[in-house]
């Protein structure tokens, strides 16, 4: 009688090989910001997220900017609930204080 082969290993999550690869092509920074952009959208809701213009890192801050300061003092409202949210939906990515920001006005690209 022939004995089973012992599997080696098993199914790896689609986005734990998409991270590792992406860190071999030294891209995970963007994968990251990707990751925390989505988040941010999915906490904040669909309304708001419309004015988020950048999600971005700086060490343990998230800072998240807006296209207009209504948008900022909403968010300041919510600042303690946005933070809470984000770290229960991205614990690993570290986040321990929210800075919000006001975009700058985009120029019309014209001729």
């Amino acid at each position: 009688m022939r004995s089973r082969r012992k599997h080696k290993g098993g199914l790896v999550e689609v986005g734990t090989l998409l991270e590792g690869a992406l860190q071999q092509l030294g891209m995970k920074g963007v994968f990251e910001k990707h990751r925390l952009g989505v988040a941010c959208r999915e906490v904040l809701g669909e309304a708001f997220s419309r004015a988020l213009t950048d999600v971005t890192m700086k060490g343990s801050a998230l800072q998240l900017s807006f296209n207009h300061s209504i948008w900022i003092n909403e968010a300041n409202f919510r600042k303690a609930e946005i933070l809470r949210k984000i770290q229960q939906a991205l614990p690993q990515a570290g986040v321990r204080s929210i800075t919000l920001n006001l975009s700058a006005p985009r120029k019309p690209s014209g001729k």
